[in-house]
């Protein structure tokens, strides 16, 4: 991390008593901030720096404090206002590099890459940027391997679950097992005949001799009761 940055002045101060008064504001919560900074008490200094966030200086220093609360969002936010406010490419690259800083604490590395590059773009000499480019990229090439891992991980379960599934299909083929106990009534079924149940071709035998017995009997009888004719007499002319 950058170290802090004190205020300077250089050349006059802004003319008009209300831009003077807001000059003055910002001058000394910043040297108050960095007295409170010094002492570790960092809850005082980003106080402090906070009722000066619209200067570069102050939205600087309020993100280096930040960043060393762990308040990483929040130091985001103070770099890119540093940077967006700063004169001059030094300072610029500065708040790129600590903009880098706090991406890489949240392990978002193609965000601290592309601050990594603005800053060398008004820096390319500063060693400590390309240290922590090189870093960045190297940190995410092994972000993106163990996502790769655990991608084929995932697809090697799942196709390892549709063979599970397959093996266990051709072993118990469901589907083709035949059904027994159930009659097709599509198809006759042959009647098991029980113990002591006579067959039905025998019964329906039996019953035809008996009928033609019964006819018989009837035709005996009724030859036996019918009246003969009587024989004509013949007369002896």
């Amino acid at each position: 991390m950058e170290r802090l940055i004190t205020l300077l002045f250089a050349g006059t101060l802004l003319s008009g008593a209300v831009r003077s008064q807001t000059n003055d504001d910002a001058r000394r919560a910043i040297r108050l901030g960095n007295e409170a900074y010094r002492k570790g008490d960092l809850g005082t200094a980003a106080e402090q720096y906070g009722r000066a966030s619209t200067d570069r200086h102050g939205a600087f220093n309020l993100g280096n404090t930040l960043y060393r609360t762990d308040s990483t969002a929040a130091a985001q936010r103070a770099f890119e206002t540093a940077a967006a406010l700063a004169q001059g490419a030094d300072e610029q690259a500065r708040a790129y590099h600590n903009l880098g800083n706090s991406w890489m604490a949240r392990q978002q590395y193609k965000e601290a890459i592309n601050a990594y590059k603005e800053a060398l773009k008004r820096a390319p000499r500063n060693e400590d940027t390309r240290y922590n480019l090189a870093y960045a990229q190297k940190k995410l090439a092994q972000q993106q391997q163990q996502q790769q891992d655990k991608n084929d991980e995932k697809q090697k379960d799942k196709e390892g679950n549709k063979d599970q599934q397959q093996d266990q299909a051709d072993k118990d083929p469901k589907q083709d097992e035949p059904k027994e106990n159930k009659e097709d009534p599509k198809e006759p079924q042959e009647r098991k005949q029980r113990p002591g149940q006579i067959d039905p071709k025998d019964a329906e035998r039996m019953l035809d001799a008996m009928q033609q017995q019964e006819k018989d009997t009837q035709q005996k009888a009724r030859e036996k009761v019918r009246i003969k004719p009587r024989t004509p007499i013949e007369k002896d002319w």
